[in-house]
């Protein structure tokens, strides 16, 4: 599965080859746009691992943490063709309702163990106070959560049974953040490319799908 809106963004590659015409950052190339829709592919595709020696418990918790892993690393691709920062997703991922990963966040971890795995790991003053706000509902940032994970499972610390949890719990958090991320990426390329689109040719006599699509 591809982004929704990646093959008419190729099209219009044909029209002006500077994705920063499109809206997005003013050094951002077309290989920058591809890497990104690449990540989000294989993040989109990605069906788990398959360990042997393991139980299937165990091969859960660890399909999880990778899924977030390359959740989160087309995230930072997102960031960096759109020139945001993590602070900046605040806003934009209020009208996908991210109060519901938050609360799976804290409802599948109640006794806070992977919370506080996280927590006692992270090297970033501010990312611990973030993912403190995510814990306490005070912020709804889900990418505050999949960077912290994203960071002590790529620095080795984290484990399918880290400070006993629940593999099943963690699955069913992790597979949350990663719909919701994916979701979000997905929605809100098109809606970049839609808006150019309209924009630039509705009141035009450029008839756009002949040139890009013939």
């Amino acid at each position: 599965m591809e982004l929704q809106g990646f093959a008419k963004f190729h099209q219009l590659l044909k029209l002006d080859p500077n994705p920063s015409s499109l809206g997005f950052g003013p050094k951002v190339r077309a290989g920058d746009i591809i890497r990104f829709a690449s990540r989000v592919r294989l993040a989109k595709n990605f069906k788990g691992i398959n360990l042997e020696g393991y139980s299937q418990e165990t091969n859960d918790g660890y399909d999880a943490f990778f899924l977030v892993f390359l959740t989160h690393s087309a995230l930072e691709r997102f960031l960096e063709i759109n020139s945001l920062k993590l602070d900046a997703l605040d806003s934009l991922m209020a009208p996908y309702n991210p109060e519901k990963v938050i609360q799976k966040f804290v409802e599948k971890d109640k006794k806070g163990l992977l919370y506080n795995f996280l927590y006692e790991r992270i090297n970033d003053k501010k990312l611990k106070v973030k993912l403190s706000d995510c814990r306490s509902y005070n912020s709804t940032n889900v990418a505050y959560i999949s960077a912290s994970i994203r960071h002590i499972f790529a620095h080795g610390h984290l484990c399918a049974h880290s400070n006993g949890v629940n593999p099943k719990n963690v699955y069913s958090i992790c597979t949350s953040i990663s719909d919701f991320l994916l979701t979000f990426m997905d929605t809100e390329f098109a809606k970049k490319i839609d808006e150019y689109y309209s924009k630039v040719y509705a009141d035009s006599q450029v008839d756009l799908e002949a040139i890009c699509f013939e």
